[in-house]
């Protein structure tokens, strides 16, 4: 036990300085840096320097108590902002799975009208395309089985051949927009989304209510997978609220703005592909795991899971409601 204790609370601490202690110093001080440089010479580092070894021969500075003092409140304004950098992690997180809150409605139905409409042309696209490269086949079927039939005659010019579509560019243009019609404004949100809609449309199963029964079946290393995919989108969209704290020194130090901006890009492109191997990682739990869902449930049967039996979980699990 006092080996558990030891190792439980050397990560504890390691966690705390890693999440919040470092990250929240790093921002403290450039946001000290920032209120001595300013707009004017932002990278004047001789006039830091200078600053910096004026107040290192203050008295005060020399004075145990006044270090102590200043050092834990550095360490209490960097935990402060990490912190705060979480909640507004939390609240990226929501705009980017396109849960927004009530005044932004408006605005949601406006983009995921766009998306749905930017969806729906490509869709028609590849629809077109996929009919195109048909009757092409098609048309190109018989004059191949009547070749060798022709007799020896002379040689004529081919005549100028169609192009054949390129579905799978059409379908990957389609697909880079949302996997299914979107339903909310954003690509993260839709692609969550999609693993619901694409679970139930192959299998007729409600994954909102299969997945907690399901997370209990999974493997360890299943488990791990998701979990990992899990936290680095909550980490990406920590990063976006650091973003969001690092655009407040941009007032009096414009190279905070790009500070920002970089790593807001970092964050939101964190975030996509986390999002992505989430919702995959989701889909490939049904897949592959289902029916020993099925199994726990008394639905027994072999082999894969099919809509039956998906349906026949859904009304399981749904109790009627």
């Amino acid at each position: 036990m006092t080996g558990f204790l030891t190792t439980l609370g050397s990560r504890l601490a390691e966690t705390w300085l890693s999440l919040l202690v470092l990250p929240g110093l790093l921002y403290v001080t450039t946001s000290a840096a920032a209120g001595v440089l300013g707009h004017r010479r932002p990278f004047a580092l001789d006039h830091l320097a200078h600053r910096i070894d004026a107040l290192a021969a203050e008295p005060a500075a020399h004075a145990t108590g006044t270090v102590v003092l200043a050092a834990a409140g550095v360490l209490a304004c960097s935990a402060g902002a990490s912190l705060l950098a979480a909640a507004l992690g939390g609240a990226v997180e929501r705009l980017w799975l396109g849960d927004w809150p009530r005044p932004a409605a408006r605005a949601a139905r406006a983009l995921t009208g766009r998306r749905a409409r930017r969806w729906e042309a490509a869709h028609q696209r590849y629809r077109r395309a996929l009919a195109d490269k048909a009757r092409l086949r098609a048309a190109a079927a018989p004059e191949e089985a009547a070749a060798p039939a022709l007799t020896p005659g002379p040689a004529t010019a081919p005549g100028p051949v169609a192009p054949v579509p390129d579905t799978a560019a059409l379908n990957e243009a389609r697909n880079r927009i949302a996997l299914a019609p979107p339903s909310r404004p954003t690509w993260m949100g839709d692609r969550i989304a999609a693993a619901d809609l694409r679970v139930h449309r192959v299998y007729d199963l409600d994954l909102a209510s299969a997945w907690p029964r399901l997370w209990l079946l999974l493997p360890e290393t299943g488990r791990a997978e998701v979990q990992h995919a899990r936290t680095a989108l909550t980490a990406a969209a920590r990063r976006a609220g650091w973003a969001v704290l690092y655009a407040v020194p941009a007032l009096w130090w414009w190279p905070a703005a790009l500070i920002a901006a970089t790593v807001l890009a970092a964050a939101w492109y964190r975030g996509r592909q986390a999002v992505s191997a989430f919702a995959e990682l989701v889909e490939a739990a049904v897949d592959l795991h289902g029916r020993e869902l099925a199994g726990a449930l008394g639905l027994g049967g072999e082999g894969r899971l099919t809509r039956e039996t998906g349906l026949e979980i859904t009304r399981v699990l749904r109790k009627g409601t």
